[in-house]
């Protein structure tokens, strides 16, 4: 278990990043940044609170009048995230500035996850790597 714990951590080791969408319509599943206009923030703010600027999730659905989200974290205008349990929101597409993807981006996934492999390593060699011997320093004689 001690062995495949390390392993199991590599993969929730994940860093995203935020690119142009590849197509004018995402397919259902995909990871998405919307940024919301001020009206929309406005009209939003019952559903997502107050002060909206930005809501990432996975598109469950778009059609030409809204796009809705199973939503994972909303983003603050003072630069704060909520983090949300994949709700399902519904966004009018009048209420959108801007939508964008979230991709993996496997260059800083790798370097998370070697600094990771690093840090568990040196942790290691330093609490059971130079452990001494039971009788203290010597050739393991017994005291005289």
């Amino acid at each position: 278990m001690r062995r495949t714990l390390p392993f199991a951590t590599l993969l929730l080791c994940g860093c995203y990043v935020t690119v142009p969408l590849a197509s004018t319509s995402p397919g259902p599943g995909t990871r998405l940044h919307v940024q919301l206009t001020d009206n929309g923030s406005g009209n939003l703010a019952r559903y997502l609170g107050p002060n909206v600027i930005s809501v990432d999730g996975r598109l469950l659905q778009a059609t030409d009048t809204a796009m809705s989200l199973s939503v994972n974290t909303v983003g603050m205008r003072d630069g704060d995230e909520q983090f949300w349990k994949g709700e399902t929101v519904s966004l009018p597409k009048q209420a959108i500035a801007t939508v964008q993807q979230k991709k993996l981006s496997r260059w800083r996934s790798g370097l998370l996850a070697s600094a990771l492999i690093v840090g568990i390593v040196a942790i290691k060699g330093a609490t059971g790597g130079t452990a001494g011997t039971p009788g203290g320093a010597g050739n393991g004689g017994s005291p005289k």
